[in-house]
């Protein structure tokens, strides 16, 4: 069961068929126009560095007992060879072991309603926690969870399922419209993690097969619906922390990173690494 990308935390501080090798969709060509769908943005990663227009590098995130210091430097986050490289190391910096990368649209490209897909590769060590999730744009000013959370894929380190979630008032942290779905190939496959949303329901697909279905109602049920609203995205490769801990119970030798993946990032770097992302809407 989910844990939840932000907790309180940001309350006080402000602050899912593509297999390996499957090639991509020409940049700029508009998705699935047979069904009305007309895509609006894209970053194909086809350059050298994350491109400010429509990125930030954040570093200064610690939420959720994570173990990782978020960094700017290319050690952490790079664009190479057409891709996003998100990499965590075995790092000391501001007092935490490991190092790794997180980026989001935050006042760059934010979208209400609408398709938002990425083809990812993830790694495998148990304790590890990428995600590809959206955040309301209005977190520094109603908070979290008020501001609503769509987790549109996260992976706690296990090489044969990933998590949906969703969180808002009334149904945060442990929160109870969640999913655990298995790919049909390993997550160190490429695959396509995607979301469709709507004033009436949210659908999360892996590889463009439907995997769950949110409705208003059922959301409703639970506390206020918050996702009429603009969402910027966020990619980041967390270390440890309270989701995996959940999971794995590994308390040593680091919170929620057994010492199988320590042993792992001390051997070498582990990387999340996004082929692109793409936002569609109905025509």
């Amino acid at each position: 069961m989910s844990m939840g990308r932000t907790a309180a935390v940001w309350a006080l501080a402000a602050g899912l068929t593509a297999c390996a090798g499957a090639p991509k969709r020409a940049e700029g060509v508009a998705a699935d126009q047979e069904d009305g769908w007309v895509q609006v943005w894209s970053d194909e990663f086809d350059g050298t560095q994350v491109d400010p227009g429509n990125w930030r590098i954040q570093t200064d995130v610690h939420v959720n007992n994570e173990q990782q210091q978020y960094t700017a430097s290319p050690d952490n986050v790079s664009v190479s060879g057409g891709t996003l490289k998100l990499t965590a190391r075995m790092q000391t910096a501001n007092g935490y072991p490991f190092t790794s990368g997180r980026v989001e649209s935050a006042g760059k490209r934010e979208f209400k309603h609408g398709r938002v897909e990425a083809r990812i590769k993830l790694p495998v060590g148990v304790g590890l926690w990428p995600a590809f999730w959206m955040l309301g744009h209005d977190i520094h000013t109603t908070g979290w969870p008020a501001c609503g959370e769509l987790d549109i894929m996260e992976n706690v380190g296990y090489g044969d399922w990933v998590s949906v979630a969703l969180h808002g008032p009334g149904y945060s942290g442990n929160t109870p419209i969640n999913g655990r779905f298995f790919p049909r190939t390993p997550v160190s496959d490429w695959h396509e993690y995607r979301v469709d949303t709507s004033p009436e329901a949210i659908h999360w697909y892996i590889d463009g097969e439907r995997v769950k279905t949110s409705t208003r109602e059922e959301v409703e049920r639970h506390g206020a619906w918050a996702y009429d609203k603009p969402l910027f995205i966020i990619l980041n490769f967390a270390v440890g922390g309270g989701y995996p801990e959940g999971v794995n119970k590994a308390k040593e030798p680091y919170f929620g990173v057994p010492q199988a993946t320590a042993d792992l990032l001390r051997q070498g770097p582990q990387t999340m690494e996004v082929d692109w992302v793409r936002v569609s809407e109905r025509r």
